[in-house]
């Protein structure tokens, strides 16, 4: 581990403490992350919960240096190691299309995985294009993971799409008490596109939900 980045150092030490079979892990993975990761990170990276067996939805408390949140499993550890260790493996004008592809063959739980990670990832921001993708999807953990706890979406979604995602957070039933920043990017556009949602839900008969109410009279005297 010597020259490892201090996140990288405590992200191992964190897994071994909770995972017995992590040295071993480490030591299967290196075969195959010897070169340009393929089938075989891809299959090694959907078979992480059945590897991790019973611990594989413990959380646990992760020390500082990793940012990371309370709700993230092991799984979802073990899966950011993964990754951490294959990214210097693509080139690096190739690697926001690489993730892309990773969570768009994976199934929920390894797209689940990549979002809460996003943040933790080298030069995050180049990674967009994934976290745009996940608030397309109809699948409520996919989009819960990239809109609520996770500082990607505040951070690096352009106006346009933020908007769009806070809008189908409403629509969804998703509490926008769980989007990290939320305050710093409410826009007037926002207001007013939350306020034409709760004009069409009260022409229609229907209730309007409390955070439409909020964000469209957000700053109002």
């Amino acid at each position: 581990m010597l020259g490892m980045p201090e996140p990288e150092l405590a992200l191992e030490k964190l897994l071994d403490e909770h995972w017995s079979e992590a040295a071993r892990f480490f030591e299967r993975a290196a075969g195959d992350l010897a070169g340009r990761p393929g089938l075989g990170l891809r299959a090694l990276f959907a078979s992480v919960p059945r590897r991790l067996s019973k611990v594989a939805s413990f959380t646990v408390d992760a020390p500082s240096e990793l940012s990371t949140r309370p709700h993230w499993t092991l799984t979802d550890y073990v899966r950011l190691w993964l990754l951490i260790r294959a990214l210097p493996k693509v080139p690096s004008s190739e690697q926001a299309t690489w993730l892309l592809q990773l969570f768009e063959a994976g199934e929920m739980g390894e797209q689940v995985s990549i979002l809460r990670v996003l943040p933790l990832l080298p030069d995050s921001a180049r990674f967009l294009e994934t976290g745009v993708q996940a608030c397309r999807t109809n699948a409520r953990d996919v989009f819960e993971a990239i809109v609520c706890e996770n500082s990607f979406l505040v951070e690096h979604f352009p106006a346009l799409n933020f908007n769009q995602a806070i809008m189908k957070a409403i629509f969804m039933e998703v509490p926008l008490s769980r989007v990290e920043g939320l305050a710093r990017r409410i826009t007037p556009e926002l207001s007013r596109m939350a306020a034409s949602y709760a004009s069409e839900r009260r022409a229609a008969g229907r209730t309007v939900p409390a955070d439409a109410e909020f964000l469209a009279h957000y700053g109002a005297p």
